[in-house]
């Protein structure tokens, strides 16, 4: 019976190797060092940590499974039997409840094996509190009215094992550490003794112990020859597994395969509804120091809102050792962003009021050369009309005058269009006007389209002349244009 009562005290007991870690250092800003993390290892972990209330549904639901089998119909032993269950269930998961019925147990204990596991289960749930006085008071009150009975020498040693590996960690002086680290080995070997060669806690406490000795390598491959023989994932030995090859990889600084264990640790622990772990919390420093500032601070709140659901006091204590300096670096990280984004919001206002500055200037560009263009065809066509209006006059004045006299009026009001005409002719150029005329039929032409009328039709009934005449004219003084004789014309208009 004894036999099958220590499976509900022990078997199904997460033990955790290495309690609690020598105290934080408050750690140097690490440089951004490329590390090769298993990506999709740490995404699956980000998951779990999504997914984690549906984890803790899971375990609720087999705590309320045991609640609904207590009623005033139990007996003495069946009462005591689920009172250990609850305490099994709610280990590692809600400090609270477990030590409320752990003083259950202890009140209601009669027999003497009833007493003495009732004081060890309430010494666990002390010890986990960080209240050690207490526990090895209670634990020694287990030992005063008879010797401990066979069966519960390993749950023993396990509890002075671990207490006394927490009083180590704990000590402030290398003396007392020296003396709790010489006590926590007698206690492995204790629990060696105890259980065959080749079990899961013979080899687990082995490989410890061989870790405490710094032999690295010889824990390593004490841990490898259990698994060779014996199927760990998926199983409640793989976090303890996991975070313990973690610990001695870090140890021997290899931090890759120590981030690698660390993650498989932290997985199982979430799946399992564990609340009180530690291979989430190292993670979280490791990546902190690596330079993965938001994942590490994802996981130092998960890790710290874990441990006060569980009123885990002691991994409270030591998540807060760490906790600050994350939050700091992810803090100073956050406002970095924001201060980049102010940055850019700045730029992108400056650009888009450039922006504008320029599109409203072209805009008023735009309205001017509109304006421009208006008043150019205002103009083009004041001269259009001014033209007409010439050409009227010019017509006019030809009805009643002679072609003499249009001459000497022409030639009053721009008595130098001649030589200018002859300057843009090539030198052998022969223009003879007759004795009495002042300008010939090619000079007459040319003077009309001086005074804006370019119309050859235009031109021939202004100076009654036949069309064929105009356009021999006309072609006749472009070939003795100099140059351009395209634009012979238009130079001449322009004198």
């Amino acid at each position: 019976m004894h036999s099958i009562r220590i499976q509900c005290y022990m078997l199904h007991t997460r033990f955790s190797i290495f309690v609690i870690l020598p105290a934080l250092f408050f750690m140097l800003p690490a440089c951004n060092s490329q590390r090769g993390a298993d990506e999709t290892l740490l995404r699956e972990l980000d998951h779990c940590i999504k997914e984690r209330t549906t984890y803790y549904e899971a375990r609720e639901h087999q705590t309320d499974s045991l609640h609904a089998l207590l009623n005033d119909s139990l007996s003495h032993t069946e009462r005591f039997e689920i009172y250990g269950r609850l305490i099994e269930v709610y280990r590692s998961y809600n400090l609270d409840s477990q030590l409320y019925y752990a003083e259950k147990r202890l009140d209601m204990a009669q027999t003497p094996f009833e007493k003495q596991v009732s004081l060890l289960n309430y010494s666990e749930v002390l010890m986990r509190s960080g209240m050690y006085h207490e526990t090895l008071v209670y634990m020694d009150s287990a030992l005063q009215q008879q010797p401990l009975d066979p069966v519960l020498e390993p749950y023993y040693s396990h509890l002075r094992r671990t207490l006394f590996g927490l009083m180590k960690d704990f000590a402030v002086t290398n003396r007392e550490r020296q003396t709790y680290h010489e006590i926590t080995q007698q206690y492995r070997e204790e629990m060696m003794a105890v259980h065959p060669a080749g079990s899961f806690l013979h080899e687990l406490v082995r490989a410890d112990y061989l870790y405490e000795e710094q032999l690295y390598d010889s824990a390593l491959q004490v841990l490898e020859t259990y698994e060779q023989a014996n199927r760990v994932e998926g199983q409640y030995e793989e976090p303890v597994f996991a975070f313990t090859r973690a610990q001695i990889y870090r140890a021997m600084g290899n931090r890759d395969q120590a981030r690698h264990y660390l993650a498989i640790s932290a997985i199982a622990d979430l799946r399992n509804s564990v609340r009180e772990y530690i291979a989430l919390r190292e993670l979280a420093v490791l990546l902190y120091e690596e330079g993965d500032v938001s994942r590490a601070y994802n996981y130092m709140v998960c890790a710290t809102q874990d441990a006060m659901a569980g009123s885990e006091r002691v991994r409270s204590i030591e998540t807060s050792t760490a906790y600050p300096v994350v939050q700091e670096a992810y803090m100073q990280q956050v406002r970095r962003r924001q201060y980049w984004m102010m940055a850019m919001i700045a730029s992108v206002l400056v650009l888009l009021g450039l922006l504008t500055s320029f599109l409203l200037y072209i805009n008023r560009k735009h309205r001017q050369l509109a304006h421009l263009n208006e008043r150019l065809a205002q103009s083009n066509e004041d001269l259009r009309r001014s033209n007409h209006i010439k050409s009227v006059y010019v017509r006019r004045f030809m009805k009643i005058t002679t072609i003499e006299d249009f001459d000497d009026a022409f030639l009053e009001l721009f008595p130098d269009f001649v030589a200018q005409v002859k300057a843009l002719l090539v030198p052998e150029a022969e223009l003879r006007i007759k004795p009495k005329e002042r300008l010939n039929t090619d000079f007459r032409v040319l003077a009309l389209i001086y005074l804006g009328i370019t119309d050859s039709k235009q031109i021939a009934e202004i100076l009654r002349y036949s069309l064929p005449t105009i356009y021999n004219s006309r072609t006749h003084m472009r070939n003795l244009a100099k140059e351009d004789r395209e634009h012979f014309e238009e130079k001449v208009a322009a004198l």
